[in-house]
């Protein structure tokens, strides 16, 4: 049974209809809950920058999204760089757990030779570019990201190790479940967003209550949320999904990072 995953949310405001956000989400939010329900993921945000600034980034592979596409230049390579993350608290899954929000994930690996420094493989060059928009200099674990393209073309399986965790440097994501991106219907459900305080969770068992997700934040020394909230299932419904609220983004995301994909 695949647990939930998490999404940032920044408003919240009842009785508003809103895209669905990254992955199997339904298309509207309403005050009494969701329709069909999915993973964890950040939701529409009304701060979300101008279209002038950032593009909406909707549709997949959405060509026009990129920023080197729409300057002339030839789109920038599929794998991107990211240094900062904590050695012991970050592994591969973690990395996608977080990167996974923007782009189908291939690989990553962790470099042998720069600590804290692991490169993925993306589905396409605007993932990365999406990647490198919202994550870079997000703060995770005490330490700031710095997320920008890699000058390798793909992630090669060389120079494995053990992390710190105990866990492997690779890891081949290509085959899984939890990418968002793997075909065009899919895809253009999901709306790309920065991170937020606010996560909203879906495809939680129905015997899933608030103390489950304090426990659950407690177990991987996460800080729990302030807020909770659960959308009321429809009759029919197998599954709960509801929003989580932090005190501040950094909280939101490093709970998203730890337990998104989670299986209850």
């Amino acid at each position: 049974m695949m647990g939930p995953m998490i999404s940032t949310a920044n408003d919240r405001g009842k009785g508003r209809q809103r895209q669905a956000i990254l992955g199997e989400h339904p298309s509207s939010f309403r005050h009494d809950g969701y329709g069909s329900h999915g993973p964890l993921l950040p939701l529409p945000s009304r701060f979300r920058m101008a279209s002038r600034d950032t593009p909406e980034l909707v549709a997949y592979p959405l060509p026009q999204a990129s920023s080197s596409y729409m300057h002339g230049g030839n789109p920038s390579g599929s794998v991107v760089m990211v240094s900062g993350l904590h050695q012991q608290k970050m592994n591969c899954s973690r990395v996608f757990n977080l990167f996974c929000l923007y782009g189908n994930i291939e690989k990553v690996k962790f470099m042998k030779t720069i600590p804290g420094t692991a490169l993925v493989e993306m589905g396409d060059e605007y993932a990365v570019e999406r990647a490198v928009t919202h994550l870079n200099n997000v703060k995770l674990f005490g330490k700031r990201l710095n997320v920008c393209v890699s000058k390798q073309h793909s992630v090669v399986p060389s120079q494995i190790f053990e992390l710190e965790d105990g866990t492997s440097s690779y890891k081949d994501f290509a085959m899984s479940k939890n990418n968002r991106f793997t075909s065009a219907g899919q895809a253009s459900k999901n709306i790309i967003q920065p991170p937020s305080c606010v996560l909203h969770y879906y495809n939680v068992p129905l015997c899933v209550t608030e103390e489950t997700f304090v426990k659950l934040c407690d177990d991987h020394e996460v800080l729990s949320f302030i807020k909770y909230k659960v959308f009321d299932p429809k009759p029919s419904a197998k599954t709960l999904s509801g929003l989580l609220e932090w005190e501040c983004k950094t909280d939101a995301v490093e709970a998203l990072t730890v337990l998104n994909h989670y299986q209850i």
